[in-house]
């Protein structure tokens, strides 16, 4: 029997006991808060022991079945392991450790982990339920209706031209693509990146935040629950530095009530000074101090009263 993978939940408990600074935002959409520039979140739902992890020097890290017919790697750096790494992550899934894939997810860079971690936590429960490990699951092209129906529920716009389904948030800002294999003379023309999710930190802009794919023989019900994790409209917690700068727009305060960071002190006026000095009441005369200065001059020795002379 093999040995029980360590805690999954270590690595989330370190992070999240860590003190918080006052650098910490929500975010929300959460789909615009960034990478996080850790992996961990996407890991920390395997917890079934079926599962076997590693990494190399390079700081890749890789988590794959007893038998690798599923891996999951998230690879910041060139991998030998997986020299045709097309994103930071990758799901590829076969029927053995020398077959080529039967079906491939990928991520890019600035995909926040937690979404990730919707798509590894429902291959941790196929895994504990027994259901990948059959043909099927390894080769099935589900009807995508589920899909559709968790973000219509979240009031995305859902449009149809011919074989081509899009669903587009009602910010404008996020975009789910279907397009499926198509038949031409009695032939299958397969189209391997059948699922595009782009994300963008503007309404129609040309570069993408960050980019998602799924092969079409992906079980519809993994694509679903990106879709779940894509609309969800719970606020996602980062480090300000961690948000793309074209975000910030999206980001408030982790603690609203939290009493705000004093301000340096006004430059007083000379009003200000003698309110200040009626206050304390009969004093050692002082001279009036420029308004462009936060100094008082020491104070004079009082004279005797003199009558002015006229004015000039």
């Amino acid at each position: 029997m093999p040995e029980p993978r360590p805690d999954p939940g270590l690595r989330r408990t370190q992070r999240a006991g860590r003190d918080r600074s006052d650098d910490d935002v929500l975010v929300a959409p959460g789909y615009l808060a960034g990478s996080a520039y850790c992996g961990d979140d996407a890991f920390v739902p395997l917890t079934h022991h079926y599962w076997h992890d590693m990494s190399d020097e390079m700081g890749n890290f890789y988590v794959t079945t007893m038998g690798s017919q599923l891996r999951i790697a998230y690879v910041p750096e060139a991998s030998e392991l997986m020299p045709d790494a097309t994103a930071l992550w990758q799901i590829r899934c076969r029927t053995d450790l020398h077959a080529p894939p039967t079906w491939t997810a990928a991520f890019t860079d600035e995909t926040p982990p937690e979404i990730v971690a919707a798509v590894t936590a429902a291959l941790d429960a196929d895994v504990t339920a027994g259901r990948w490990d059959d043909e099927p699951y390894r080769e099935r092209d589900d009807h995508p209706e589920m899909v559709w129906e968790v973000l219509r529920a979240a009031r995305w716009q859902i449009t149809v031209d011919g074989w081509h389904i899009t669903a587009t948030s009602p910010d404008r800002l996020a975009r789910l693509e279907y397009r499926p294999p198509s038949s031409f003379g009695g032939h299958t023309v397969a189209r391997d990146e059948a699922w595009r999710a782009r994300i963008l930190a503007v309404p129609d802009a040309r570069r993408a935040l960050w980019e998602a794919d799924f092969h079409s023989a992906t079980p519809a019900h993994l694509v679903a629950a990106f879709a779940t994790a894509l609309a969800d409209p719970a606020p996602v917690s980062r480090e300000r530095a961690c948000v793309p700068r074209e975000c910030h727009a999206h980001l408030r305060p982790l603690k609203p009530n939290a009493p705000a960071a004093p301000r340096a002190a006004a430059v007083p006026t000379p009003r200000d000074l003698a309110r200040a000095r009626a206050a304390r009441g009969p004093a050692l005369t002082t001279v009036s101090v420029p308004r462009w200065s936060t100094t008082t001059r020491p104070p004079a020795v009082a004279a005797p009263a003199v009558t002015p002379g006229p004015r000039r």
